[in-house]
């Protein structure tokens, strides 16, 4: 197995180097046999590729990231408008410190 993957990655890459300078006519015609082999590897690989529907994540799990993800914003929203307040505040007690009262 490991040798027809390596054959395979091989002829993958020597024809990766052969295509500079080529026509397009030709290049074409060296894609098609590429994605051929790439086909072939991937035949190879399927055994190994897990199929489990555990590979995607359950339509609910993404419909409570969805809704922290929203709560999440909401509460950052809030912070950063009162950081803002705050901030504002603070520039002001600084300058309002420096006049002198009349």
């Amino acid at each position: 197995m490991a040798i027809r993957v390596r054959t395979q990655l091989s002829l993958l890459q020597g024809y990766a180097d052969i295509m500079e300078g080529l026509s397009p006519e030709l290049k074409k015609q060296i894609l098609q046999v590429m994605a051929q082999k790439t086909r072939e590897l991937g035949s190879a690989l399927q055994p190994f590729v897990e199929q489990t529907p555990a590979a995607r994540p359950a339509l609910g799990d993404y419909r409570r990231v969805r809704d922290r993800t929203r709560h999440l914003m909401t509460e950052y929203r809030l912070l950063l408008e009162r950081l803002h307040a705050r901030v504002s505040e603070a520039h002001e007690h600084v300058s309002g410190a420096g006049e002198t009262p009349s």
